[in-house]
């Protein structure tokens, strides 16, 4: 069966180009489905045994079962990670750690019995800035409670390969977040670093996820459609550390919303040789919700700005199957929506860019006699290069470079990292700020273009189910990119934060089994 999609439309039907091209991405993955079922059905013997397929598939087979109930993915095995938490994210719960005994341990066997796995994570956030900023020692707090449920459709109906994905993450309380940006937290701060890590929620919560999941051919092709984010896919989070892995590239420059805000798309990820799959997706571009006060539920496009593709290459190596593992992604994006210049303006449709990021297990302790382990400890190297090629972007290009240890003193779930990131501003962003200083009679200078951050953070592991993050930033030539208005230019100056960690299903009994 072949597939015709509509490959160019006018400006003024970009949405129905979309969603063209969604049902007919749906209907070819269908078919896909369908075939690959026939095709698995037929196979009368697997590869053989010693085969590096056969072996990766086995190896990825076990950790999916020793994993499945941890509320964290494994950086290093993205198509395989539950998607119910963001690609790179830390773990709270070692995959060794006996299940607790609580109030709701009957509840939580019994669904996970009928192929239902419930989690509930709590996070809060906390941070100020006691030097830096328009308004320097203010203090902010942001809260997500996050209620979800995996469905495996191979248990319940017989579904092979098939899953439903459902999230729901509540926001309150927050103290000193919210938008319009300027009154809050972020036009404290001022500068891009510091405020996009705060939450900004306007509404008590928003529909993370929603998606059907389907693996195929032995888990080489795998994908999603439904309400989900692309950074559950893309850009992966590889600095071990839920605080100090933003991206202005992709965030800012792109023009999408952050993490978990979700809205429609599709994901299909397929294996091409033994370490390197091609991916790529097509996302509703729709930040017009969030600013309404909407709540991810309106599953209508019509505030829509447009579409976002994006595509791209992984390369990893299990760390349980290779010495010393790592995972490296390419990635392009195309932004449909239409962007205004800051400083002329003018309007136009369109924006494109690509980003690079790594992670590379560089030393192990156990090397001289290495052991099958997804988490040894050892010191990684991460980083990333990006680029938005369009002068109207807030942000032309980001670097960023720097070191996590895992496990010092034995702790398995410990991180350590240091980073610095250097973000180059657009000559137009910094003009617009020029200019919005120089009306409401503040500083004539430019501003640099050159942002620099230097960040010490860590992820630390308190008992199975709660960890703590603390975070250190040095902030050199910040922007005012939050607060345009503010009269100074800001100086150099330090950011702290913390963020407290507890998964609840884990220790209330409801996902520990």
């Amino acid at each position: 069966m072949k597939f015709v999609c509509i490959r160019s439309v006018r400006t003024r039907h970009r949405l129905s180009w979309f969603w063209a091209n969604l049902v007919c991405l749906s209907l070819a993955l269908s078919t896909l489905f369908h075939v690959a079922v026939a095709e698995e059905t037929t196979i009368t013997s697997p590869p053989p045994p010693n085969s590096h397929f056969w072996d990766s598939v086995r190896l990825t087979k076990e950790l999916q079962d020793r994993y499945v109930n941890v509320q964290g993915p494994i950086t290093l095995v993205p198509s395989e990670l539950p998607p119910q938490v963001l690609a790179g994210a830390p773990l709270l719960v070692s995959p060794g750690t006996s299940a607790p005994k609580g109030p709701f341990t009957f509840l939580g066997r019994f669904l996970t019995h009928i192929g239902l796995t419930p989690h509930a994570i709590f996070n809060q956030l906390y941070m100020t800035n006691p030097d830096i900023g328009p308004r320097p020692g203010r203090f902010s707090l942001g809260t997500g409670i996050v209620l979800g449920l995996d469905a495996n459709l191979q248990k319940i109906m017989g579904v092979k390969g098939g899953e439903i994905h459902f999230e729901e993450i509540l926001f309150r309380p927050t103290v000193n977040g919210g938008y319009p940006a300027g009154p809050a937290w972020a036009g404290a701060v001022g500068n891009y670093f510091a405020g996009i890590d705060q939450h900004n929620d306007i509404a008590g919560g928003w529909l993370a996820l929603l998606t059907y999941q389907q693996k195929l051919f032995y888990n080489r092709v795998n994908f999603s459609v439904g309400r989900t984010h692309p950074r559950r896919y893309f850009f992966f989070n590889n600095c071990d550390n839920f605080l100090n892995c933003t991206d202005p590239i992709m965030q800012a420059s792109a023009g999408i919303l952050p993490p978990p805000y979700a809205t429609w798309g599709s994901y299909i990820t397929a294996r091409m040789f033994h370490d390197i799959s091609f991916e790529m997706g097509a996302f509703e571009a729709n930040m017009n919700q969030y600013f309404q006060h909407g709540n991810g539920w309106r599953w209508d496009t019509r505030t829509a700005s447009g579409y976002l593709l994006l595509g791209g290459f992984n390369y990893r190596r299990l760390q349980i199957s290779h010495l010393y593992g790592g995972r490296y992604q390419l990635s392009g994006f195309f932004n449909s929506s239409q962007y205004k210049d800051p400083y002329t303006n003018t309007t136009h449709y369109g924006r494109a860019g690509a980003e690079f990021r790594g992670q590379q297990l560089i030393w192990r302790r156990d090397h001289r006699h290495p052991v099958p382990s997804p988490l040894p400890e050892g010191l990684n190297a991460f980083g990333a290069l990006g680029f938005a090629a369009d002068p109207a972007a807030p942000f032309k290009a980001l670097a960023e470079g720097g070191f996590s240890y895992h496990g010092l003193f034995k702790r398995t779930l410990d991180r350590e990292q240091i980073k610095f990131s250097y973000v180059r501003a657009s000559k137009h962003q910094m003009l617009y700020q020029q200019r919005t200083r120089i009306q409401n009679g503040g500083d004539p200078r430019l501003g640099s273009q050159n942002i620099m951050r230097l960040e010490v953070s860590g992820h630390i592991s308190i008992v199975p189910g709660i960890a703590f993050e603390p975070s250190v930033q040095y902030i050199f030539n910040p922007d005012n990119y939050y607060n345009p208005a503010a009269k100074k230019i800001s100086s150099n100056g330090i950011v702290l934060a913390g963020q407290l960690m507890i998964d609840m299903g884990f220790l209330s009994g409801l996902s520990a089994h």
